[in-house]
């Protein structure tokens, strides 16, 4: 568990990023929302023989699908910057702290055990900590909200 709180600390170092994804996140899935009700009002103008708003609700849906692609390349934009920096400050750290080790400490390491320490373990934490992470709270952020909104239609 210390392990991971001190790992979070890279994370919380650039919270405008991470504040960013999440707010592409909502917005998206909200645009994912979007559609079905559109398509709601589209059937039911129709079937109330009102065909003046089918251009502008066809307009709208459209839209939505373009915000919400919009809105998911920003986010893996971000993302991408945002995983990038955090790899650069572990792995940036990692090197000043095996710079900072006794001569003594590396006679008793083989150097591919230090090398394999510094990349593919820094790799797997990338892996885990920015993408797992993130499409886990995305997932359940998506879930929480279609919910919400299926829970309020209904109602």
């Amino acid at each position: 568990m210390r392990t991971t709180l001190r790992v979070f600390n890279y994370v919380r170092r650039y919270p405008a990023m991470a504040a960013g994804m999440m707010a592409c996140a909502v917005f998206s899935t909200l645009m994912v929302v979007v559609f079905p009700k559109v398509t709601q009002f589209i059937i039911d103008d129709v079937r109330a023989g009102r065909g003046d708003r089918l251009v502008l609700l066809a307009l709208i849906a459209a839209g939505s699908f373009l915000l919400r692609d919009a809105l998911n390349a920003l986010r893996i934009v971000l993302n991408n910057t945002f995983e990038q920096r955090v790899i650069f400050d572990l792995r940036s750290d990692l090197y000043a702290h095996i710079q900072q080790l006794p001569l003594g400490w590396f006679d008793n390491r083989a150097t591919g055990d230090i090398m394999t320490r510094l990349l593919e373990d820094v790799t797997a934490v990338e892996r885990v900590l920015i993408d797992g992470i993130e499409q886990g709270v995305i997932a359940v952020l998506q879930i929480a909200i279609v919910a919400a909104v299926l829970f309020h239609s209904n109602a």
